[in-house]
């Protein structure tokens, strides 16, 4: 044991670590977080239903099915005390952003402390933290008032209660990571998958203990399974007192989820989530989860094989986060319906086991004493962490200049009085400015399960411009995300008339509606050159032509 007087300074005094990794975290996440405020600029959906329900015009405990109620909960508390401060509605957007950024950032720290209750290093630890603050998916989710912050950071915070337990056999960690299952679970659904990893965990922990302890074990699982239902009843109290009524319609919301958006081209997660993850990790990142993931299922097998697996061994730690990832990983592999935002539940795991990987590359290189080559690791970490970092850079600036900034104090040159219609990602403009204004009545179908066109609305869908005359519209705006769509050819095989009259607006307008005004921000050339699917769109203003 080295002498406390020994120590250097981050051995003495370690927890400045994984805090300087939850500042440098906020630093890139907290810029721009008032962005599009007091308007929501998607996809801030809860904070929406929370702010109305503060108002008394929803009750979005009742009406909604499609999430579960915790960070609803939690929002609509905060923005109780937002108001009683004497605050607005985008105070209240703005306060609850911040509380998610703050969430997210919080998982480094967990991540940090899961590392170090395995017996890992200070070194690795800190590793793992810097690997996970590099995944801009976290940073990026990070900026919205929305559920999946609160997910994954109920999930690492059951994750180190599972490990403490593996350590330690303690009985309470082993519930207070069911508990925070159920906690996960009243924030986002799919956390229920974590209940099955834990379970086997604790079969396999216990196999040796069945004959002898059945009756403790059962009792000990129905334990678990209590908790697990309590935590998420305490977010999603209707849960517990409306459960026939609730659960019915849960099932049915899941089942639309995750066939959402399904086309005849279509191909599960199993598949397509890697490609996608490829993208919003980075290549070198994504190669390094990937790499260090498949290094950690030999050494589990391995160790198996030797019997040498145990719950105190590396390998065995390993076998507890490779099973988080899988079991997290089911929905998606088996979902048409998956975005970036759905893996950051398992990047705390992946960035662990790679900090793992590197330290044991780190570690070989060294032994054979050749300091160039364990040089050359330190500087090819570094750089990737510098280049993650300018990605965060990029990702931030995108907030901070979003076209529709500046558009939005264009819109108040516009003529008063007039007609507006917009696509679906328009900048601001004052409430009653104009006589009417509306979304652009364009419907794409997004699978086999769609409701079809809705026609509950006073006008028609997908009357391409001839729509826009008839209704006698001033002014149309046009966002980029939308009008990318029609750069799918099956999108255009379902609205001809759309996609061409997109198309001739593009070119900078058409016979009845000439171009009026255009923003668009674009990222420094020495930058990583990032998009992100909500913010920055360009925006096109286009004028009727009298």
């Amino acid at each position: 044991m080295i002498p406390k007087s020994e120590k250097s300074f981050l051995e003495k005094h370690e927890s400045v670590i994984p805090l300087a990794l939850f500042a440098l975290f906020l630093a890139f996440t907290l810029p721009g977080i008032a962005w599009g405020a007091p308007s929501v600029w998607h996809p801030d959906e809860i904070v929406i239903r929370s702010i109305k329900a503060l108002h008394g015009q929803w009750q979005f405990s009742e009406i909604n099915f499609n999430y579960p109620d915790l960070p609803q909960y939690v929002m609509y508390y905060l923005g109780k005390i937002i108001l009683a401060l004497g605050y607005s509605n985008a105070e209240i957007l703005i306060a609850s952003r911040v509380l998610s950024a703050v969430i997210a950032g919080a998982t480094i720290p967990l991540a940090f402390n899961i590392v170090r209750r395995a017996g890992g290093s200070i070194a690795t630890a800190g590793l793992s933290g810097l690997l996970l603050l590099c995944v801009s998916d976290l940073s990026f989710n990070g900026r919205f008032a929305h559920n999946d912050t609160y997910t994954v950071f109920f999930v690492t915070l059951s994750t180190l209660f599972m490990v403490n337990y593996a350590k330690t056999d303690r009985r309470g960690w082993l519930y207070a990571s069911f508990f925070a299952v159920g906690l996960a679970t009243s924030s986002k659904y799919t956390g229920a998958s974590l209940v099955a990893a834990w379970v086997i965990v604790y079969f396999i922990l216990q196999f040796k203990n069945l004959k002898k302890d059945w009756f403790a074990i059962g009792e000990t699982f129905f334990i678990s399974g209590a908790l697990t239902f309590l935590g998420f009843a305490l977010g999603t109290p209707k849960a517990l007192t409306w459960m026939a009524y609730f659960f019915k319609r849960v099932f049915a919301a899941l089942e639309w989820q995750a066939t959402w958006g399904q086309r005849d081209d279509s191909v599960r997660g199993i598949v397509g989530q890697f490609p996608m993850m490829r993208g919003s990790l980075g290549t070198a990142l994504y190669l390094l989860f990937l790499v260090a993931l498949i290094w950690a299922c030999y050494r589990v097998i391995q160790e198996w094989r030797h019997k040498e697996l145990s719950r105190t061994s590396q390998a065995g730690f390993f076998g507890i986060l490779l099973l988080g990832i899988f079991i997290l990983d089911l929905p998606i592999m088996i979902s048409y319906n998956y975005q970036p935002r759905y893996t950051l539940t398992f990047m705390p795991m992946l960035a662990i086991l790679a900090a793992y990987f590197i330290s044991k590359i780190y570690s070989l290189i060294k032994s054979i004493g050749k300091p160039l080559y364990s040089t050359a690791v330190i500087v090819i970490v570094g750089a990737l962490a510098l280049y993650s970092f300018a990605r965060l850079v990029s990702i931030a600036l995108l907030f901070i200049n979003d076209a529709r900034i500046p558009a939005s104090e264009f819109m108040k040159t516009l003529r008063p009085g007039t007609s507006l219609e917009h696509t679906n990602y328009p900048p601001s403009y004052p409430d009653g400015f104009f006589e009417r204004e509306h979304n652009y009545p364009l419907y794409i179908q997004m699978g086999t399960i769609d409701a079809g066109v809705p026609t509950d609305k006073p006008y028609e869908f997908n009357k391409a411009e001839a729509g826009l005359l008839d209704r006698g519209t001033d002014y149309l705006i046009v966002d980029s995300f939308t009008a990318s769509r029609f750069d799918d050819p099956h999108v255009c095989e379902q609205l001809p008339n759309e996609c061409e009259f997109f198309k001739q607006l593009a070119t900078g307008g058409t016979e009845h509606y000439r171009l009026l005004a255009e923003f668009k921000y674009e990222l420094p050339w020495y930058l990583p050159q990032v998009s992100v699917v909500i913010a920055n769109p360009e925006i096109r203003i286009y004028e009727r032509v009298k």
